[in-house]
This record gives structure tokens, sequence and C-alpha cells, in this order.
């Protein structure tokens, strides 16, 4: 009966971060290993999906499965990509090692998404907790790096991450969730009667992650924070004209401390701009370099319309493409995932992969919302899952957070969270959905 209690699915989640994250003080071989591992054991813990969910798993598997075992090229030591005989009609990879990396990640992106679907209500909780810790920590150790004296505007780390924006999307992704924890605390203590509740708590972390963004001089991450400051603040005024009746006051001193929240954020992001794009040669230059990759990655697309190059090659693939602009620089990604994922999957790829996460997309909640809060879960936190979903998309039009395999695993895993808590009347009856 204990055994029954303890948070199992959580725990196999923060296990499956903490291997994308960090290598372990293991062997090298395992150390490789930890991923597929930590993954079967999150899928067999979770095993009871809806058919939905293992098909669309399998389809998008089972296609960069696929990609790995029909190798287009191999790579000759000296030399570079050399053709080699494959089955020319069906996908096929230009990078085979980098395939298999992919496979790899995207098997423990599907055990986080799995597990985070058939989280309990009651288990979320946990998850957000730990989203509040890792916040908390990883921006002190930010803002403690940026104060140090003469902190240099390129750094090898921004906390864990090698890339300031990155960490900016790391803090994109736990935001919404860390402030929609402060609104759940104050409400409930509004109808409990308490004249106290942890939400400073939860407010204070928050406010340490904004500024660690802030801190980190990542201009994306500082317009998209604003626009989830912006969110939340909506959110809460929708909750409060939707729930009246549930005791939540809306005061006026709420109204412009939500209003100076919003407007403190957004000078912020206006800062970030203009400190650092002072004249219109360097917004020039910067365009032209983020564009030049795009128009590189899809030259590369052309030789390949159909399936691509395959998928985790756009690092060996590129120098034969990229221009003069980029000469003795090493690209590793095309800074635009839209592009990126074009030029690795193809049309006929691509499509697949929508179908994949089409058919995800589509299952039915996991269980009915029992808990009888006021407001309810789908109306509060799903929303909040789904903003930090919108951020990782925003972030994903000028960067690579899908390449970062912990900003994958936290973006699946939130999928699943938001779609799992959907409410019943939200996807039209269907037989497949799984009930505990």
């Amino acid at each position: 009966m204990m055994l029954r209690r303890l948070p199992v699915l959580p725990l196999l989640l923060l296990l499956l971060f903490a291997a994308a994250a960090w290598p372990w003080p293991i062997p090298a071989a395992w150390n490789a290993a930890r991923l597929p591992v930590l993954a079967g054991i999150g899928l067999l813990a979770c095993r009871r999906l809806p058919p939905r969910i293992w098909f669309g798993g399998a389809l998008l598997l089972g296609l960069i499965g696929l990609y790995a075992w029909n190798p287009t090229h191999v790579w000759r030591e000296g030399v570079g990509l050399l053709p080699r005989a494959h089955v020319a009609w069906l996908p096929g990879t230009a990078d085979p090692e980098g395939t298999w990396a992919a496979l790899g990640v995207a098997v423990a992106a599907f055990a986080a998404f799995a597990l985070g679907y058939r989280l309990p209500k009651s288990q979320i909780g946990w998850l957000q907790g730990a989203a509040l810790a890792a916040g908390a920590a990883l921006a002190l150790v930010v803002l403690v790096q940026r104060m140090e004296p003469d902190a240099p505007r390129i750094r090898a780390y921004t906390g864990i991450f090698v890339n300031e924006n990155h960490f900016a999307v790391f803090t994109n992704l736990l935001l919404p969730v860390v402030l929609v924890m402060a609104s759940r605390a104050r409400f409930r203590a509004v109808q409990d009667g308490r004249a106290s509740s942890p939400a400073g708590i939860y407010l204070l972390v928050a406010l340490l992650m904004g500024a660690a963004v802030v801190a980190s001089r990542s201009r994306a991450g500082v317009a998209v924070l604003a626009l989830l400051v912006a969110a939340h603040a909506g959110l809460a005024a929708r909750i409060v004209r939707q729930y009246p009746f549930a005791g939540v006051p809306s005061r006026a001193p709420a109204k412009v401390l939500a209003g100076i929240a919003v407007a403190v954020a957004a000078a912020f992001a206006v800062r970030a701009f203009w400190a650092e794009w002072p004249q219109l040669g360097i917004v020039a230059k910067e365009w032209a370099y983020r564009s030049g990759m795009a128009k590189n990655a899809l030259a590369a697309w052309r030789e390949r319309p159909v399936w691509g190059t395959g998928p985790g090659s756009f690092a060996a693939v590129f120098p034969y493409y990229q221009s003069d602009l980029f000469a003795g620089r090493t690209i590793l990604h095309a800074h635009c995932e839209p592009v990126q994922f074009l030029m690795e999957y193809g049309v006929a790829g691509l499509a697949v992969l929508l179908a994949g996460v089409g058919l995800l997309a589509s299952a039915r909640g996991a269980r009915a919302d029992s808990s009888r809060e006021m407001p309810e879960f789908a109306d509060l936190e799903r929303r909040a899952f789904g903003f930090a979903l919108v951020a990782l998309g925003l972030h994903g039009l000028i960067d690579f957070p899908l390449r970062i395999p912990l900003l994958a695993l936290i973006a699946a895993a939130w999928a699943g969270v938001w779609i799992g808590t959907r409410p019943a009347s939200a996807v039209a009856a269907s037989p497949e959905g799984a009930r505990p």
C-alpha cells in the first residue's frame, strides 16, 4: 500500500532529466546507455497508455529508426562524406551516428511524454516542486556568475548550459509552472480563510528566475519572459472573473501590481534589444548571419527534398553547403527549428513526423479531475504548462532548444501533462481513451 503512494512516476521523470542534464560519474559505456535504460523503465511504469499514443510513438521512433538503418553516406577521415549503396526510395541519413543519437533522445522524450501523461494530478505537484527548486537553484548560480567582477559577455557556461539562450529557454519552461503555484496557493488560502500562504515565496523564486534571465543578457529570453508575465497576469485576471463565487478577491492593489510586473518585464525586454543593437549595422549583421544559415540549410534540403538528409545530420552535412559568410566557423545547428527539421526530414519525413505528433496530441485526457478545487486544474495549472510550450515554440524560431536533450525532455513531459489533464469535454468521446 505504501509503495502505491510513492511518487514513482515523478521520480522517474526527474531521473530522466538528470541523465539528460550532465554525465554521471559512471563508466562511459554506462553513461551512453543511461537515457535508453531509464526511458525503458519509464515506459514500463506507464504501460497502460491509449493505443493512439503507442501508435504515435511507434510512428515517430520507427521513422527515425528507418533513417538510421538506411545510411546514404559513409564518413572517411580526411576525405569527408562519401556516397554508399542504400535504398533510394526509403528515408536515409547522411550521418548514421548522428541519427542513432537522435533516436536515443527521441526514445527518452517519448518516455518523458508518457510519464507526464500518466502523472496523477496529486503527483503533478511533485513535478512543480522540482521545477521550483531547479529554477531557484540555477537562477542563484547564474546571478552569482553575472555578479562576478568584469564578467564577460560570452562565457563558457551560463549555469549548466553553454549558451545563455538555452538557460533562458530552461527558465521560461519552468517560470509559468512556478507562477501558477503562487496563484493556486493564494486561491487556496482565500477559500480556506487562512491569513497567509506560501504564494509570496513562490513569487520570490519567480522574481529570481526572471532576474537571472535578464542578467544572462539573452535578448530572446527576456522578450519571451515578458510575454509569459503578461500571459500569467491575464490568466489570473480571467480566473478572478470566471470564479467570483470562489471567494477570490480582485482588489485594486493586485491589479496595480500585476500591471507593474508586466510593465517592468516589457521594459527589460526593450532595454535588452536597445543595448545590444544600438546601430542599424549590427541589426543587419545579425540578420545576415541567421538568414544565411537558413538559406544554406534550405540549399541542402533542395538536394534531398523528399526525405531530407536524416535526423541529427545537420552538423555533418552543412559544411558542404555553407557560404563564405561562415568560412572557418563550425555551425552545428540552423538556429531555426522549422528549417532544421525540414532539412533533416524533408517534406515526406516531416509529414510522417507531424502525423505521429498529431496522434499523441489527439489522445484523451488520462483521467477526470476529481479534486473539486476551484479554479479547476484545467483552468489554471494546465494553461501554465501550455504557456511554457508556446514559449518553447517561440524560442525555436530563432534557436535550437529541441537539440538540447534536457530541454527536449522537459518540453515532452510538459506536453504529456498538458494532454493528460485535458478535460473530457475538450475531446470527442473515443473508445480508446485510457482510464485507470
